[in-house]
């Protein structure tokens, strides 16, 4: 069955594959945020100091952008169910669009702050 202008299985399959990834990441995180160097503080400069590796770095800007997009296609997922109009279906996904994107510019902004020092935005 299709949602009013949903498209079927996929936002549903990709709930799954998004979920795999956020295990893989969270694990890896968790990793390194605790595991990895053991008995040392987490502090700002800590941080600081493992976000300068590319690795690491990675990790972090794809956890943000998995968890956003994880967390607002359930939402959308579960508003399936309420069979809308194509038209009010197409305002939900589009303000779903503009709080992911505001979500991801300010976590990067937020991290970008442990990379040189200084945010992107000072809100």
């Amino acid at each position: 069955m299709r949602a009013a202008g949903g498209h079927g299985a996929r936002g549903w399959v990709l709930q799954r594959v998004s979920a795999l990834m956020l295990l893989v990441l969270v694990v890896a995180h968790l990793w390194v945020e605790h595991f990895l160097h053991p008995g040392r503080a987490i502090t700002y400069r800590s941080v600081a100091g493992r976000l300068v590796h590319g690795a690491y770095e990675a990790i972090d800007y794809a956890l943000l952008v998995v968890v956003v997009y994880h967390g607002l296609n359930g939402l959308r997922n579960v508003l399936q169910d309420r069979h809308w109009n194509r038209r009010l279906w197409a305002w939900v996904t589009g303000v779903f669009w503009v709080v992911g994107a505001a979500t991801v510019l300010l976590g990067a902004d937020i991290l970008s702050a442990f990379l040189d020092g200084r945010a992107w935005f000072y809100l």
